[in-house]
């Protein structure tokens, strides 16, 4: 009996570590018999956790956006991209380890000039979000969850341990990690536009997805009021440049594309 209780107790306590967004419709009594079906706290745990996880993706958004073609031949296709495979569906979404214990939350990533993500930026204090930021390759990032969660092999101690991050490149030194040259943060890739060759804008930026470590497409939004409504599109990440202005990270289309573009945005506002 005291098994039984430990273990509902411990499965609730596991329930409000994860998103909202989980499913409730099952009675305390259902999830109780659930919890003393094999007597073993550790396994009723991660098997609730798993269970957590896969009712939390069902809720997770599907963003629907037409694909604009980047080649004179290329036909626009419905895309539908699961937005925890995409940037703002991993920022400030927890990190685990194998032992599915919070250990920190993302709060950036750097990709290269090609789009490929690497390095994936961390706070180390996984409830407030304003503890030490430390930076970690990408490729030490095992997995990403279905609900956005990222799994990577880290303790508390191992990011106490770690050189500290900073966005200031002028901190750089054997101590301090900063974004390498020809670097883009993400987080700020996010507040720039879609602009044209005369750097007028042509789109806001909505996210970005990602494919195996890489940067795929940049959904992008138009004609709202606002800041709410309007339509969505997506173009290949590759298609567009990114560019400075000031201190803004603008991604900047050819006159070929920014045509492409135009012609799609006049077609679905008729």
């Amino acid at each position: 009996m005291k098994n039984k209780i430990l273990a509902t107790v411990s499965i609730f306590a596991l329930m409000g570590m994860m998103p909202a967004m989980a499913d409730t419709s099952k009675s305390q009594s259902q999830i109780n018999a659930e919890a003393s079906t094999s007597g073993h706290i550790t396994k009723d745990a991660k098997e609730a956790i798993e269970k957590i996880k896969s009712d939390a993706s069902e809720a997770y958004e599907e963003i629907k956006a037409t694909l604009i073609g980047n080649k004179k031949d290329d036909k626009n296709i419905p895309l539908v991209i699961s937005s925890q495979k995409t940037a703002s569906g991993m920022i400030d979404h927890n990190v685990y380890n194998e032992k599915h214990e919070i250990v920190a939350k993302v709060a950036d990533i750097i990709l290269d000039k090609d789009g490929k993500a690497i390095m994936i930026v961390v706070v180390g204090d996984k409830f407030l979000g304003m503890g030490k930021q430390a930076a970690f390759d990408f490729g030490s990032v095992t997995r990403v969850e279905e609900d956005g969660d990222v799994i990577m092999p880290l303790t508390e101690k191992i990011i106490d341990n770690a050189a500290p991050f900073s966005y200031d490149n002028t901190d750089g030194n054997d101590r301090v990690r900063v974004v390498p040259d020809n670097g883009y943060r993400v987080s700020k890739l996010l507040d720039g536009k879609l602009v044209n060759q005369k750097k007028e804008i042509v789109a806001d930026i909505e996210n970005i997805s990602f494919k195996n470590g890489m940067a795929e497409t940049l959904i992008i939004g138009f004609d709202k009021i606002l800041g709410l409504g309007g339509q969505r599109a997506a173009i290949t990440y590759s298609s567009a440049t990114i560019i400075r202005d000031g201190e803004a990270l603008n991604f900047q289309l050819s006159n070929e594309n920014e045509a492409r573009v135009n012609t799609y945005k006049e077609t679905v506002m008729k």
